[in-house]
C-alpha cells in the first residue's frame, strides 16, 4: 500500500498482510439486509446482497464491453512485474480510506459500532468500496507468483508463513464469495482451432460493466484528509469522545455484537 491515506500505526512492521487489511477497513459498502437464509456461522441468518438501496450513491453507468480472453494476449496488468505494472494496479488498491454520511451508512447493515471520524477529519464513518479490496486481493495473487521479484512479500512469507499463507486464504475465499454471490451467467461458447483435437472455449464474451472509473472518482472526492500528502495515523482516528468501541479477535459478523468499551 502507498503511504498516502492509508492507516499507521508506528508499532507496526513495515509491510505485513494485516497491515494491508487494516488500511482497506471496513469492507462493506453494498446496502446489506437481513435474509431468511440460514447462515454457515453458528445460528445467525445470513445477509444478503440488496444494491437497489445505493444505486444512486455513485453515478456509474455501464456499457457493454467484451472481455479479451486471449490466453497469450499482452495486458498492462500482466507480468512479468514491473514498476508500469505496478503503477497501475497501485492505482486503483493506494487509493487509501474513504468517508461515508451517516445517512449512507444507516443503510449499511453493518456493525453499528463502525468507525466514527472524528470532526477534525469531517466525520461520517470510516470506509472502502469492496472492489478495491477485491482488486488487492487479486493483486496479492498475483505477486504471489513472482517471489523473486516481490522480495519484501518472500521475506514476510518466510518470517511469517502462517500469516502469510492466511492472508492469501483470505483473498482466495473473499473472492471466492464474490463469485459464488454474482455467479456470472455469461455464456462462453466454443470453436473449432486448427491443430486442436477438441473445441476450445471462446473468453471472449461480452458483459455489462460498470464504469469503474466513476467509482474510483468518487472514491478519490470522499478520500479521508484527500488534501494531505502524509498516510493517517492511528492516532488521528481517536473519536471526538475518546471512546474506543473495541472487538477482541475478528471485526464482529453480527452487526448487532456489543464491543468493549475503552477510554482514551
Amino acid at each position: 500500500m502507498s503511504d498516502k491515506h492509508s492507516i499507521h500505526s508506528e508499532d507496526e512492521p513495515s509491510w505485513s498482510p494485516k497491515d494491508v487489511e487494516e488500511s482497506l477497513l471496513p469492507e462493506e459498502i453494498n446496502g446489506l439486509n437481513k435474509g431468511n437464509k440460514k447462515c454457515h456461522r453458528s445460528n445467525l441468518r445470513c445477509y444478503t446482497v440488496q444494491n437497489t438501496e445505493l444505486r444512486g450513491l455513485v453515478s456509474a453507468p455501464t456499457k457493454k464491453v467484451r472481455f479479451d480472453g486471449t490466453f497469450n494476449r499482452s495486458s498492462p496488468y500482466k507480468g512479468p512485474p514491473s514498476r508500469e505494472v505496478d503503477a497501475l494496479w497501485d492505482e486503483v488498491t493506494e487509493l487509501g480510506v474513504m468517508s461515508i454520511s451517516e445517512d449512507v451508512f444507516q443503510h449499511l447493515n453493518a456493525s453499528k459500532h463502525a468507525v466514527k471520524l472524528p470532526s477534525s477529519l469531517g466525520g461520517g464513518r470510516l470506509a472502502v468500496f469492496e472492489t478495491i479490496h477485491q482488486i488487492h486481493c487479486v493483486q496479492t495473487l498475483w505477486q504471489a507468483a513472482y517471489p523473486e521479484y516481490y522480495t519484501k512479500q518472500t521475506e514476510f512469507k518466510n518470517s511469517h508463513p502462517k500469516d502469510w499463507y492466511g492472508h492469501l486464504d483470505h483473498c482466495a475465499d473473499m473472492l471466492r464469495q464474490k463469485l459464488m454471490c454474482e455467479a456470472d451467467t455469461g455464456i462462453v461458447t466454443y470453436n473449432w482451432m486448427k491443430g486442436h483435437t477438441n473445441p476450445h472455449p471462446n473468453f471472449n464474451v461480452q458483459h455489462e460493466c460498470r464504469d469503474f472509473n466513476a467509482i474510483l472518482e468518487y472514491a478519490r472526492d470522499n478520500q479521508v484528509d484527500k488534501e494531505s500528502s502524509e498516510r493517517i495515523d492511528v492516532s488521528r482516528l481517536k473519536p471526538d469522545d475518546g471512546l474506543m468501541m473495541e472487538f477482541e479477535g475478528e471485526p464482529p459478523f453480527d452487526p448487532d455484537a456489543v464491543p468493549s468499551i475503552r477510554q482514551q
